[in-house]
């Protein structure tokens, strides 16, 4: 399959030969069959890879869309995004703090489909930044301008880097966080979700905020109960794992079974245009998926469990937050 697939294959001599434009260029082209190499070339550019990404950026071609396309490649950037993510992640110094504007700017672009791929990421994307980019990464999470979504995902990053440091650092960094979740004026869903993270931690000045705010959700899409806050503080040496692994996305066998998932979705869309496809989908996760009114499972999925949409992610870190 790997061979009918003809991924790209470029060998380490010839990537180091390369410039920061013309590794770019290579991103465009592959879209999301970039090679692991590929990247651990753009980010052995270390500060000039970093200032050409700024570059792109700053004058708006990161953010081509369809409609400013003459060449066709709007697919290719959109891909680039990611890819430039992920390669300022590997890239330690101040200046890949870049990182951050680029978390501004898919949330002010409303491109909710890069914050899903690079969801539950972003801790690993900065655990090599220095201190110096935390303030503007805190900035992010208290901008009450940005969509909750990334704000909540800024938060992770937050809380990652200071549970990997000294407890007094992660102790002040909660209660930091407390204040996000004790904002009457903010988010409702940003608050749950901070609230989310200092459930991960559990520490008694806490715990009548969090049963405050369970006692305030109902229904679908609720973030934790009571329950929920019962088994957190019955169980504290649990700690989560924030530190997934952003870098498997360059994997050969993620990269086919990307392509034989979009192979399949437009073998699927060819049957469909024909008038041949009647097999509708009963996964809610598919793009053909049949909406019917839904039906709330027992018991209730917790925060901790899998996520039900098959992603091996927890459900927290998953579809709880796009609920």
């Amino acid at each position: 399959m790997r061979e009918q697939l003809q991924l790209p294959d470029y060998s380490d001599e010839d990537l180091a030969e390369l410039s920061p434009d013309e590794l770019t260029d290579l991103l465009i082209e592959d879209e999301d069959r970039v090679p692991r190499n590929v990247i651990a070339a753009c980010a052995r550019c270390g500060d000039a890879m970093t200032e050409h990404l700024r570059q792109l950026h700053e004058d708006d071609f990161l953010w081509l869309d369809n409609e400013d396309d003459p060449d066709g490649i709007a697919d290719g950037i959109w891909w680039l995004r990611l890819h430039a993510a992920m390669i300022l992640g590997q890239i330690p110094g101040e200046q890949a703090g870049l990182l951050v504007e680029l978390m501004r700017r898919m949330s002010l672009e409303n491109d909710d489909n890069l914050q899903d791929w690079l969801a539950g990421y972003w801790p690993a994307l900065f655990l090599n930044k220095p201190d110096t980019v935390l303030p503007a990464l805190r900035a992010l999470c208290k901008d009450k301008n940005m969509g909750w979504y990334i704000r909540a995902t800024a938060i992770e990053a937050v809380i990652g880097i200071a549970a990997k440091q000294e407890t007094e650092a992660l102790d002040q960094t909660l209660a930091w966080l407390s204040d996000i979740v004790n904002d009457e004026s903010d988010d409702w869903e940003l608050r749950l979700s901070a609230g989310n993270a200092l459930l991960d931690y559990p520490r008694a000045e806490y715990r009548p905020i969090l049963e405050g705010l369970a006692d305030r959700q109902s229904g679908w899409g609720t973030h934790f109960d009571r329950d929920d806050v019962q088994r957190a503080y019955s169980d504290s040496t649990q700690k989560p794992e924030r530190f997934r692994n952003p870098w498997k996305f360059y994997e050969p066998d993620a990269i086919t079974q990307r392509q034989i998932r979009w192979q399949e979705e437009d073998a699927r869309e060819k049957q469909r245009s024909l008038g041949e496809d009647t097999d509708y989908s009963d996964d809610p996760y598919d793009p053909y998926y049949v909406h019917e009114p839904y039906v709330r499972p027992e018991p209730k999925i917790g925060r901790n469990d899998p996520c039900p949409c098959g992603s091996g992610k927890k459900y927290k870190k998953c579809c709880l937050a796009k609920e």
